[in-house]
Order: C-alpha cells, then structure tokens, then sequence
C-alpha cells in the first residue's frame, strides 16, 4: 500500500467562499447567488470559508492522515475574467495551499474545472461558444507554469455530464431556457475540445512529467448470478435515454470518434465538427477518474437482457438514487470493466454518502457513513489485490459543503460545518477512515 493514495475531496466553489476576496472574479454560482435561484436562498459567497481557513484544513488532512488530496482550482481566482489579466493572490493562495499539502506528506491531485465557470465568459456564451477552447488552453497554461513544477497529479473536468447537463439541459433554478439536443451535443464537443486543448497545455508547460485525467460518474452494473459478465460488459457501454452513458465522454478522448449509436439514437448532427477536431480531443488521458456512489444490482431476464433487481424493504436509500449501502461491488466492476475498455489506471475520485445528521453535546455520529466507507474502500482494495491498476480512492468531502443548486440541505463530510459560524468538528466517519487509512499502511 505504500504508493496507494488514501484522500479526501473538495471543490472551490464548494468549501473557499472569498467570492469577491483579493481580485477574485465572479462566477455562474455566484450568479445563480445573487439571483436567488439556489434551494433556500441559499449563498455560495462564504461556502465554508476555506479561503480564510486554509491551515485549519490543512490540520484536518493532517489529523485525518490522507496522503492525498483532490482540489479545485477555481479559474476566476487565477483569471478573474476567465481570460485576460492574472490575479497573483489567486497563484499565491494555490501555492500555498500546494506548498502546505507537500510540507505535510500529502501528494495534491489538482482539477482544473469543477463546474464554476467564470461570468465573463459566461456572457460570451460559456460552452456554446468555440472561443472558450482557446481560453482553458490559456488558463491550463498558467496552472501548469505556476503549478506543474510540484503537482504531478492532474484532473481537466470533474462529470463533464453533470455541467453540461445544468448548462444546458436543466438549468439551475429554471434561470434560462434550456437548450436543445442538437446544441447541447455542440457544447459537449467544445468541452472536449478544451479537455484535450487542457491536457495538451499541461504536458507540455509543467516542468514536472504529469499525469493527466478526466474525470466522470461512472454507471455500475453488479452481476448477482453467475455466467452473465459479457451481457454486462455490452449493457455498461450502450446509450440510454438521455446523452450521457459511459461511453459519452470517454470514447472520444480514448478512440477519437462518438459513440455511433448514442448519435443515431439522439438524432445529432455532426457536421459541425471540423476536419482533425476528433482526433485532436483523442488525446488519450493518463488514468480514469471514476467518481462511484453507488451500483445496480441485475440478473439475466428471460429476454436475455439484464433485469434490475428490487432492492431489499429494509435497504437504506437516503437521498443516495438507489440501494448505496448494499452495492459497494461496484468498487469491483465499475474499475473492471472501465480499465477493460480503456486500458489505464484507476482512482475513485469520489465516493460518499449524504444523511441527515446533527451536532448535538459537541458530537456527530454517523455511523452509516463509516460503514459505508468501509465497505466500499474495502471492496475497493480487494478488487486491487485481485490484480486491477487502482490507483487511489477519494472520499467525498472532507467537510460539509455548499452542495451546488441543493444550497446546505445536504452533507456528505467527514466533518460537520456550522454554516453560520463556519466552526468544523469532526464526525465519527472522520475518525473511522483515520482508523482504516492506519490499518491498511500497517497491514501493507
């Protein structure tokens, strides 16, 4: 276990606030902010004041005894507009953050984009418009220049699916119209224009030799019976109702083409696509960022097709889409059959749960949400020992956070934030992946 990398989580977005702090530009969350189109009225301004709080978080890694952690960068913190003039607090606040991970033992693995598009270039049209390509590639570049030189461990967009899917398909607080298929397919190409414009930039700019990922959800078919894995492989990586299956994002930057059937199906036209642009995105990612929550149970139906399986009664759901604590196999087949058709290296990027919990006498027990990490990290290791390339596994978040469109109605940490007065404490689940994280370095 010893290169095996044991994180935690977070966004910029989520967790800095410092929303208009030392030249830092205005982003679409603030927007959506200010509008008053989050649940609750609720505000990403302050988030959890991470910007303000930075060695106390860096304790709680230290306390908690990752050896890793996933960040974002928030690009308007670097670039205020999304292009243009540079803000050095925003590189100095980065460096520091970098600077104090590494001082403690905890290699950084940096995404570029989770979600908080500049507002500047949102008014020029955000994803719609093929100018942004030239913007990431730009914006990538300082990252690498100013950054690569000591992270080795880089992310382009954290679930392509679910930015475009608020961007364009269901916008955030019904604050727009939502675009068409058509045209949302054309963002999805800008994305993966810039993903590969990013990725290109950072190879070439960071004085380390990086490796560059993307990172995805990741849909998991669990077999409950025996002789039905390659019905499961076709099923994983077939089109579905909507635009996003695992083949969406993934087999453009791997094959350089679009998954043909998803295109038939969905009726798109790609004649907007330009000569060299598919394989220009094939730029071939280092490892695969699956980020899994949960799995689906099936079996082979009379038809020859997987049926779901109904969960148990007494199956513990939450809010969580579906059976989460009795599907951790997914840490098994979702890596499995992902490296089988990809061919790289694996981190579970994210990996959590939501509960409704309180502080009360200074304490938080969620004792589901250990278990739930325990089953899923264990199941995660087995499936290591049993020969997959896995890298590292990420538990989503390492503290209670502003969960995006949802506003504070949702905790996923491992430590509880008083969101009025920004005070941290930590949960059971903190001290029960401390002990976990121990127990498999002794045990290496």
């Amino acid at each position: 276990m010893d290169k095996f990398l044991f994180g935690v989580a977070t966004s910029a977005t989520q967790i800095e606030g410092g929303y208009n702090q030392d030249g830092k530009g205005l982003t679409i969350w603030d927007d959506y902010s200010a509008k008053g189109l989050i649940q609750n009225g609720a505000t990403c301004f302050r988030a959890c004041d991470s910007y303000n709080r930075l060695e106390e978080d860096l304790a709680y890694l230290e306390k908690l005894g990752v050896n890793s952690y996933r960040f974002s960068i928030a690009w308007s913190r670097i670039q205020p507009k999304g292009y243009g003039e540079i803000n050095p607090k925003g590189i100095e606040y980065y460096n520091r953050l970098i600077d104090g991970l590494l001082e403690r033992g905890i290699k950084p693995m940096v995404t570029l984009f989770h979600w908080d598009l500049p507002l500047g270039l949102s008014e020029k049209g955000g994803f719609a418009n093929r100018e942004i390509v030239d913007h990431f590639r730009e914006y990538a570049k300082i990252v690498a220049e100013n950054f690569g030189d000591r992270v080795e461990l880089f992310s382009i967009f954290n679930e392509a699916q679910a930015l475009i899917d608020f961007l364009f398909l269901r916008p955030v607080g019904d604050g727009y119209p939502p675009f068409s298929t058509q045209k949302t397919f054309e963002g999805i190409h800008n994305l993966l224009l810039a993903n590969a414009a990013a990725t290109y930039a950072l190879r070439e700019y960071s004085k380390n030799k990086v490796q560059v990922g993307m990172v995805n959800c990741t849909h998991c078919y669990i077999p409950i019976e025996d002789g039905i894995e390659d019905v499961i492989r076709k099923e994983m990586f077939k089109p579905n109702d909507t635009l996003f299956c695992n083949t969406t994002f993934w087999d453009p930057v791997f094959f350089g083409k679009y998954d043909e059937e998803l295109i038939k199906k969905q009726g798109v036209d790609l004649s907007f696509v330009k000569d060299g642009e598919m394989e220009y995105i094939k730029c071939v990612p280092d490892f695969l960022g699956l980020n899994i929550y949960i799995g689906h149970k099936v079996k082979l139906g009379a038809d020859g097709k997987l049926v779901p399986i109904t969960p148990d009664i007494n199956s513990n759901f939450g809010d969580m889409w579906g059976d989460y604590m009795n599907t951790a196999d997914a840490m098994y087949y979702g890596p499995k059959y992902m490296q089988e058709r990809y061919g790289k290296p694996v981190y579970i990027t994210e990996n959590g749960c939501t509960l409704s919990e309180f502080l009360i006498d200074g304490r938080v027990e969620d004792q589901v949400r250990g278990e739930y990490i325990r089953r899923y990290l264990t199941r995660l290791i087995k499936a290591k020992d049993e020969g997959l390339d896995i890298r590292g596994y990420y538990a989503w978040s390492l503290m209670d956070n502003f969960e995006w469109s949802s506003g504070f109605t949702r905790r996923f940490g491992l430590i509880y934030v008083d969101f009025e007065t920004c005070e941290r404490t930590p949960k059971s689940s903190f001290y029960k992946y401390q002990e976990l994280i121990r127990s498999y370095k002794e045990a290496k």
